[in-house]
């Protein structure tokens, strides 16, 4: 392989890993804005329940919750139907 096939190959696979990772971004804002509808919408919900109500599978929707916990976003109150129920931070 000459040196400028491997420049274009190393080209396209950066734009391929940017857009994948962009990808990534979007796909994760968007299940953080239909998660807080949904909070916001309905007040304290399980995971179980925001999966029914968005489409998002459970554990994506745990690793969401975590990381939304981190940034003060949601808050723990209880639990309910062996799982925990989460709502949103006042003033979120």
């Amino acid at each position: 392989m000459s040196n400028r096939a491997l420049l274009e190959g190393m080209k396209s696979n950066r734009k391929e890993a940017i857009e994948l990772i962009t990808k990534g971004i979007k796909d994760t804002q968007n299940q953080r804005r239909l998660l807080t509808t949904e909070l916001r919408k309905n007040g304290a919900m399980t995971i179980q329940e925001l999966a029914h109500a968005t489409g998002i599978g459970a554990r994506q929707i745990l690793l969401q919750l975590i990381a939304m916990r981190k940034n003060g976003d949601v808050t723990e109150v209880g639990q309910r139907d062996d799982g925990y129920v989460y709502v949103l931070r006042k003033g979120k």
